[in-house]
């Protein structure tokens, strides 16, 4: 009696793992279609952009560098190919996240002074077929009171025929001193 119980629960075991096996089978069929991604334009973006936090619970950025020489302002296509043909993005330095950003995290930074870093240009050329590229930064450490920190923030200012990410734009460096 007791061997019949386990065959008859086996069985019903079987069962049921079968009809769920075909309703996984079957149940998912949809029409097949494919997406026409024809009009979709790039959208210019900053990689690794920080600001404006992009939600209210997320911690402060904290991309701080100590003894760094070298800033490297990235810009991407948010595209799945690259272009094919070149694109000129221009960065501008942005002094008016320095408030925004210490009134938002209640911290004391300062402006990076003038001498304390360069580059040779702001505007990028990236080339036909290559989705990123970056702008070097020098920073000179020596240059600066090694007791503050200091902020440099850089926006995408413009992008040649492309549109701008504008949740992406904008990268703060926070460079602590000591």
């Amino acid at each position: 009696m007791e061997i019949e119980y386990y065959i008859k629960e086996f069985k019903m075991k079987i069962y049921i793992c079968f009809l769920i096996l075909a309703g996984l089978a079957f149940g998912c069929k949809k029409s097949e279609f494919v997406l026409d991604y024809s009009g979709i334009k790039p959208v210019m973006i900053i990689p690794n952009g920080n600001w404006p936090s992009k939600s209210p619970y997320e911690p402060q950025p904290s991309d701080s560098l100590f003894g760094v020489q070298q800033l490297k302002l990235y810009a991407r296509f948010s595209y799945a190919t690259p272009l094919d043909k070149p694109a000129k993005v221009t960065f501008k330095e942005d002094p008016t996240i320095l408030d925004g950003y210490n009134a938002k995290w209640g911290t004391n930074y300062k402006a990076l002074p003038a001498g304390a870093y360069r580059s040779a240009t702001l505007e990028l050329d990236i080339p036909a077929g290559v989705r990123q590229a970056f702008i070097p930064v020098q920073v000179f450490p020596t240059q600066f009171n090694g007791t503050d920190d200091y902020l440099i923030a850089y926006t995408i200012s413009s992008a040649e025929d492309q549109i701008i990410g504008a949740n992406a734009k904008t990268i703060v460096f926070t460079i602590k001193g000591q």
